[in-house]
C-alpha cells in the first residue's frame, strides 16, 4: 500500500471557512460544470478562438490523454460542502509543475483564500520533488500575480499566445541553488566601483 503524498497537506483549511481538497478528475469536472460559468466568462467573450462542434470529439479525446501528465486537481468547498473554486495544474516538463487554472466564485474573492493556499500548494509540490513551479496570467490579473510575487515567484517572460493573447510567465524556484542560478542569469551586472585616484 503506497503512502498518499497529499495526506499531510490536504484537506487544507483556508480563510472564510473554505476547505481545499485534492480530488480526482471526475470530481473536479463536476465542480467545474457546477460553478465554472460563475468564475470564467465563455472564451468567446475574451475574443478567444473556440473550436467548432465538428472537431470537439477529437479534441476531447486528446484532452483526456493530455491531463494524465502529472495532473493535480484541487477543489475549494464552502462550509456547506459546495464547490466554490478550483486549482488545476500539470507537469510542464520533467521538473516543472505548471498551474493552469485557479478560480473562485465572486463572493469568495478578495478574502485571502489564494494568498493562504499558495504557500501550502508550494509545500505540497516541493514534497513531490518539483524543481520549479510556473504559471501564466493576463498582464492585468493583479489579484493572482501579487500573491505570487509575495510568495517568491519571479516574472520570467512575456508570451504572445495564439489563443489567449499577451500572457506574463511567472516561476517559483524551490531550491536555493536554482534561485542563485536565476539571480546570476537575470540580474544586471554590478555597478563598477569608482576608481580611487
Amino acid at each position: 500500500m503506497s503512502k498518499d503524498p497529499g495526506a499531510p497537506f490536504f484537506p487544507m483549511a483556508l480563510p472564510a471557512g473554505v476547505v481545499g481538497r485534492l480530488v480526482d478528475v471526475e470530481t473536479a469536472h463536476r465542480a467545474r460544470e457546477t460553478i465554472g460559468h460563475r468564475i470564467f466568462a465563455p472564451r468567446e467573450e475574451y475574443g478567444q478562438f473556440v473550436a467548432p462542434a465538428t472537431r470537439r470529439g477529437e479534441l476531447d479525446r486528446l484532452q483526456e490523454r493530455y491531463v494524465d501528465a502529472g495532473a493535480e486537481w484541487m477543489v475549494f468547498y464552502d462550509g456547506q460542502g459546495e464547490p466554490v473554486g478550483w486549482c488545476y495544474g500539470y507537469m510542464e516538463d520533467g521538473e516543472t509543475f505548471f498551474i493552469d487554472t485557479v478560480g473562485l466564485v465572486p463572493e469568495c474573492r478578495g478574502q485571502g483564500i489564494y494568498t493562504a493556499f499558495l504557500p501550502r500548494l508550494i509545500a505540497y509540490l516541493g514534497s513531490l520533488g518539483y524543481e520549479r513551479l510556473t504559471t501564466s496570467h493576463h498582464p492585468n490579473n493583479r489579484a493572482v500575480m501579487i500573491p505570487e510575487l509575495k510568495a517568491g515567484f519571479h516574472i520570467v517572460g512575456l508570451e504572445l499566445h495564439a489563443g489567449c493573447g499577451a500572457l506574463i510567465k511567472m516561476a517559483y524556484l524551490f531550491h536555493d541553488d536554482r534561485r542563485e542560478g536565476f539571480r546570476r542569469v537575470f540580474s544586471l551586472a554590478p555597478e563598477p566601483s569608482p576608481e580611487v585616484g
